[in-house]
């Protein structure tokens, strides 16, 4: 059977990795999740401060740490199982594959490389000298990834039924809006569960692929 499908995007955290977002990892990982990042997440949740000034209030923690330290704690994210096959079976019919994510560049550029990923688009930690400097270039806006399906639509002339969207989280809601097919993966919101048009929960995503119709 052909395949009708010519694009897949997928969210990072907490769909490929078991860490729902790899922000709060590296602030359990360093203590200053509690008290501090916690807050500056519950202060935006409450429409207190914008989604720029959350970012720029959690890159400041981190302020002075070297790339070597930052990578260190990434490379201790974990990953769900299967994700290879999946990929691997996506690539056999032909579909190219994105990484859309709100979390960093740090992890989306390996998981680009490692997992054969044509295009990954995610936030970006600014280094002087390979010192972080507590600025983040803010390409990714958590709730606004249908901005970066559309260029990927445009530039290779793809329609939204044949578009498949892997995601987690209501921050991929727009994803599956425009996707023909939309797999929710551990979700971890009902209200993204009840939209999506695969619902799967296992610590191997390449369960998946028995529920794709290719």
């Amino acid at each position: 059977m052909e395949c009708r499908f010519k694009l897949a995007v997928f969210d990072l955290d907490g769909t490929l990795t078991k860490e729902k977002s790899l922000w709060e990892f590296i602030h359990k990982s360093m203590g200053k999740w509690y008290g501090f990042a916690e807050l500056y997440q519950t202060q935006f949740l409450d429409n207190e401060i914008s989604y720029d000034e959350f970012c720029r209030l959690d890159a400041q923690l981190w302020k002075g740490m070297s790339v070597e330290e930052l990578t260190a704690i990434v490379e201790s994210v974990p990953f769900y199982e299967g994700i290879d096959t999946l990929t691997a079976h996506l690539k056999s019919h032909d579909i190219i594959l994105s990484l859309i994510s709100s979390g960093l560049s740090i992890l989306s550029d390996t998981v680009k490389e490692k997992y054969n990923f044509d295009h990954a688009i995610s936030n970006e930690l600014l280094f002087d000298n390979g010192i972080f400097d507590g600025k983040v270039r803010i390409n990714v806006y958590f709730d606004k990834k249908a901005e970066w399906v559309n260029k990927i639509m445009n530039k290779y002339g793809i329609k939204g039924e044949e578009i498949i969207a892997f995601g987690d989280s209501m921050g991929d809601r727009e994803m599956f809006d425009i996707a023909g097919l939309s797999v929710a993966f551990n979700p971890c919101s009902e209200e993204l569960s009840s939209i999506a048009d695969v619902v799967v929960n296992s610590n191997d995503i390449s369960d998946i692929i028995k529920n794709l119709p290719f």
